[in-house]
């Protein structure tokens, strides 16, 4: 009897062990799996953006929200890039170059980032 409960107590440490190993390996299993990052792409390559591209990947977001704060509550309606370009401080500037929501929904939908601009403004 007493042999039985060993092998018992064996089996269970292995099976708990093996479990233990399975879910720490977990995520490692699934490299090569991810989805590929989107990359969004410009109606018009020969055009400039508001910003550089590494500066737009990165704090689009930042840039937006600024423009939504100047344009709002201060009623800066145009955004003067540092080379003096000037830009009305809106979406529809965005969609000149980008398209429509679509270009935002690919990379925000891989991010699993939901953007609140379109909850007061619609598909333009």
């Amino acid at each position: 009897m007493r042999r039985v409960m060993k092998i018992r107590e064996r089996i269970l440490i292995f099976c708990g062990l093996a479990l233990f190993l399975f879910v720490v390996s977990y995520a490692f299993l699934q490299e090569g799996k991810a989805k590929k990052i989107p990359t969004p792409v410009a109606k018009s390559a020969s055009e400039q953006c508001v910003e550089s591209r590494e500066y737009m990947r990165a704090n689009h977001m930042l840039l937006l929200n600024d423009w939504r704060h100047g344009a709002v509550r201060e009623g800066e309606r145009i955004h003067v890039t540092p080379d003096g370009r000037e830009y009305e401080k809106n979406l529809s500037t965005c969609f000149q170059c980008h398209g429509s929501r679509g270009f935002c929904v690919r990379c925000h939908t891989y991010a699993s980032a939901k953007p609140n601009c379109f909850s007061c403004h619609h598909e333009m």
